[in-house]
């Protein structure tokens, strides 16, 4: 009786086809949407929530949106997770464990609990026990945490050296940075220490992620901006002095990458992140999700830096490829026919070019080794380019991730355009199916 008093389906028909709407990138079937939320693995089953007002096209009264996908490509609508007439206090950004062990002891069924966070200045937690799909309320809503000054945004991780649950929400108090807890129960949560930085501000969120031999710490705000350093079992300590930034662009809330989460519980520890695009709408619809990307950590010349690549399942949605070999284009521009969903591989010999441009809408554009602003040094006088065009959705990546950058705009043709000597020693367009059923 709890299931179907908690689930609504405020949803109208549609076939996902507006001529703006993207056709691999996930957006809510109606209404607005924001920050993703909680997305966890479990079962097989990917499970995507999202700040969601169901029956506005603009930022409303908020709810926890819920999708699903068995392989981070093709997502199902399913009924609204939390809902402010069923779930007290603001539902707001956070995120969400699954808890195999059943340290929070509630479990009742097969499933194991899920558990998510969420609300403002104090943590409220709600646990489902079928499989993520619906969602009760734990201790009618008693917080659980209460940082100081404003606070918003919970995100919980597991740290296997501890052996311990950690916390972390953003807090403005003495300015921006995030208050840590620990648990061993998911549930009582104790304050540990705080991590301040300028840059810190929203959706904070701390990975531990492989690099040679052992892991490291990224610790990083709604914008993208990271850093590296440790996490000791109750405290996150880096000598870094200045952020990184994941996604190379200009973001905030609204632009077109924003407050990133990572899913938990993936087989294998491998790192899928996907993100807010806020600059896109139709109809019935507004913002969409960042197509899901890998997360990596490399050495560089500069240090540690994360990596960013389009997950491979990608691949099984190619129809059909065309290929060119060794394009010189001096002082020229050539155009390629392309379409409006597509994902282009390219690998440019820029030794003799001052500037390099591909033209999908907006221009990406090579120069003084950089990629529209971000550092991109050539190998061997090479550069790496692949693009995910999506009708309003763009996605760039330099050298195998090095950079990443992420935009809402409108395709156009496809031009090639060189000042000095450019090589395209091969490029590759992929015309891409709708992942919509």
């Amino acid at each position: 009786m709890v299931s179907l008093i908690l689930m609504t389906f405020p949803y109208p028909e549609t076939d996902y086809q507006e001529d703006n709407r993207g056709q691999f990138h996930f957006s809510s079937r109606s209404g607005w949407m924001n920050d993703v939320n909680g997305p966890v693995y479990y079962r097989g089953v990917y499970h995507l929530y999202y700040q969601h007002a169901p029956n506005s096209l603009v930022w409303d009264t908020m709810h926890w949106g819920h999708a699903t996908s068995t392989d981070l490509l093709h997502w199902t609508q399913q009924p609204i997770a939390l809902d402010p007439q069923v779930h007290p206090g603001d539902l707001w950004s956070g995120g969400g464990v699954v808890d195999l062990e059943n340290v929070s002891g509630l479990k009742d069924g097969d499933d194991d609990p899920i558990l998510v966070y969420s609300g403002t200045n104090g943590v409220t937690v709600f646990y489902s026990v079928d499989g993520g799909n619906t969602f009760l309320t734990y201790a009618d809503g008693k917080k659980v945490a209460t940082p100081g000054g404003t606070s918003r945004d919970p995100k919980v991780f597991w740290d296997p050296v501890s052996e311990t649950w950690g916390m972390v929400v953003w807090s403005d108090e003495g300015g921006n940075g995030v208050d840590f807890y620990t648990s061993t129960s998911l549930l009582d949560w104790t304050f540990a220490s705080r991590y301040a930085a300028e840059w810190l501000f929203e959706c904070p969120n701390l990975i531990r992620m492989p690099i040679d031999d052992g892991h490291r710490w990224v610790l990083h705000a709604g914008s993208g901006k990271y850093v590296v350093g440790e996490w000791d079992g109750t405290a996150y300590h880096s000598d870094w002095t200045e952020p990184q930034r994941i996604n190379q662009t200009e973001t905030f809330a609204g632009a077109g990458y924003y407050a990133a989460l990572n899913f938990e519980n993936m087989p294998g520890g491998r790192i899928v992140s996907m993100a807010w695009q806020g600059e896109n709408k139709g109809s019935i619809w507004t913002g969409n999700a960042s197509f899901p990307v890998d997360l990596t950590l490399h050495h560089t010349p500069d240090g540690l830096r994360v990596f960013s690549t389009p997950i491979p399942e990608l691949a099984s949605l190619r129809t059909s490829s065309e290929t060119w070999d060794n394009l010189t284009i001096a002082d020229s521009t050539q155009q390629l026919p392309a379409g409006s969903t597509y994902e282009l591989e390219a690998t440019v010999d820029v030794s003799q070019a001052t500037r390099f441009t591909l033209k999908v809408g907006r221009e990406v554009t090579y120069e003084a080794q950089r990629l529209d602003g971000a550092e991109l040094r050539p190998v061997d006088g090479k550069v790496k380019l692949r693009l995910l065009v999506d009708r309003d959705q763009l996605d760039v990546f330099g050298n195998d991730g090095e950079v990443y950058q992420s935009y809402n705009v409108r395709p156009t043709e496809l031009e090639l355009t060189a000042e000095g000597r450019a090589v395209v020693e091969q490029l590759t367009i992929h015309q891409l199916g709708s992942i919509w059923r």
